[in-house]
């Protein structure tokens, strides 16, 4: 036997204003790829042959350039045609990939890969939660399951699920396919937390079927992505067969699931203390212990934000404590990035930070203190080394550092601050570009406050300007 494995991955913030192009993805292809993704002992144990396509992942941002995922859906494509023997397909695609002019990614590829294997071929995607499914993706897909956790900490954990069901299926002939259901609730990620209720009793019961229920292979909830402003855009229910004769019972329990899961739309909340940016700067300076982390929800560029919000250092200015220190990573401002880069360490001068694009990145004058430029290092997931992400250079204004980037990325991992020999630690507040708190940013800091500034990823989703949504739909109607 015979799977075809690769990944072709991005979330597409369609309220950020720029297309995410070939050069932002990471990208592998032949042997390369089956390194990148952790499935590779599943099938070698199975027995069955692995013939990579490629692996092509961006970083969250504006909807994938039309040409650009052209590009990347041939490649995939030329494999296939030259393997249109292949028993099985296993990908890693996020679900809310938006492209220009097409839609929805995943659907698109899932609909030209069929044309060229079949019905027979068994197909099975990883896949993340914050995914906006197409309907019809059920009748192509035959195995969809997503991540059971946000913060996202089980990644390697549903991609082998995903292959393991797969080689199941294979090793018994089976061809049938998912169980999906669309629910009219869509929430911004951090109102979705699985460490706190009501995903966390959600997802205990979603594992439950999962470990218990012989007839159930995988069960998922997608929350969906709010950013992405389409008819597909919601969240959705997964119910995987474990054999052919347990689909009608899978389509029952997906039908329950979606009514017990939408009954919960009230309850979904955010997973920390979370306050409007004055408030935030006030409140983790002097009524929390530190060192205190906060995230600037509003311009998160793992939600697909340009990074460029200068909303929160304008704040910690206005107060600006001798006696408090502050850290703010990573300001996107390439002009700001490369006039401290030209300067020595220790120098001193006035530097304008903010792209200026719109209201929140309207540009601060500071005088600032050049301390620094550094690689910025990061993972996608843990079993992955850490790569260079972006470059950094830390400037001091008083008693606030600012690391400012010359590319959008969020810091949420010890390796991120240890590439700038930075200590949140050293801190009595320490301020990144991120929505909630993600696992290595609960072991660096003692408090938490989810700040909730405006931007690209605005939590209040009721305010942006929808225009695709397919109507009604909570909280945006109240349904």
């Amino acid at each position: 036997m015979k799977v075809m494995i690769g990944a072709l991955a991005h979330e597409s913030n369609d309220f950020c204003r720029y297309l995410t192009t070939q050069d932002m993805f990471e990208y592998y292809e032949g042997e390369e790829v089956l390194e990148h993704l952790p499935v590779k002992d599943i099938f070698q144990d199975a027995g069955i042959e692995m013939i990579p396509s490629i692996f092509a992942v961006a970083g969250n941002y504006g909807p994938v350039e039309e040409a650009t995922y052209l590009h990347f859906e041939k490649k995939i494509l030329d494999v296939l045609s030259e393997n249109r023997d292949v028993d099985g397909i296993w990908m890693f695609c996020h679900g809310a990939m938006n492209v220009q002019n097409i839609g929805s990614g995943e659907y698109r590829l899932a609909q030209e890969m069929r044309k060229i294997v079949g019905d027979n071929c068994v197909i099975s995607f990883g896949m993340d939660l914050h995914g906006n499914l197409e309907p019809g993706l059920a009748d192509l897909v035959n195995i969809i399951r997503c991540y059971h956790t946000a913060p996202h900490t089980d990644q390697p954990e549903t991609y082998r699920m995903a292959a393991n069901t797969l080689v199941h299926y294979l090793k018994n002939g089976y061809h049938n396919y998912s169980q999906l259901r669309k629910l009219r609730m869509i929430f911004p990620g951090e109102m979705a937390s699985t460490t706190v209720d009501p995903f966390k009793t959600i997802i205990e019961r979603l594992e439950d079927l999962e470990q218990n229920d012989d007839r159930i292979a995988c069960a998922s909830l997608f929350i969906g992505f709010a950013w992405t402003d389409a008819p597909r855009t919601a969240s959705t229910v997964v119910v995987v067969p474990s054999a052919p004769e347990y689909e009608k019972y899978c389509s029952d329990k997906a039908d329950e699931l979606a009514e017990y899961i939408f009954g919960k739309r009230r309850e979904f909340d955010f997973q920390k203390l979370s306050l409007p940016p004055a408030e935030t700067a006030r409140h983790s300076l002097y009524e929390m212990d530190p060192p205190v982390c906060v995230t600037d929800m509003g311009d998160n560029p793992d939600a697909g934000t340009v990074g460029g919000s200068v909303v929160l250092l304008k704040e910690y200015l206005k107060l600006q404590d001798a006696e408090k220190k502050v850290l703010i990573v990573g300001i996107y401002d390439p002009e700001a990035f490369n006039v401290c880069k030209s300067h020595k360490i220790g120098d001193d001068f006035d530097l304008s930070i903010g792209i200026g694009i719109d209201e929140v990145t309207s540009p601060v004058e500071v005088h600032a203190i050049y301390r620094g430029w550094h690689e910025v290092y990061g993972y996608n997931f843990k079993t992955n080394p850490p790569i260079k992400r972006c470059e950094g250079v830390t400037i001091s204004i008083g008693n606030i550092d600012v690391v400012i980037v010359n590319k959008g990325y969020h810091f949420t991992q010890h390796v991120n601050f240890e590439s700038c020999e930075l200590n949140p630690s050293d801190y009595d507040v320490f301020v990144t570009k991120f929505g909630y708190i993600y696992p290595e940013l609960e072991e660096m800091g003692k408090n938490f406050i989810m700040s909730n500034t405006p931007g690209e990823s605005y939590q209040m989703v009721k305010e942006f300007n929808f225009k695709h949504l397919n109507r009604p739909i909570f909280p945006v109607d109240d349904i």
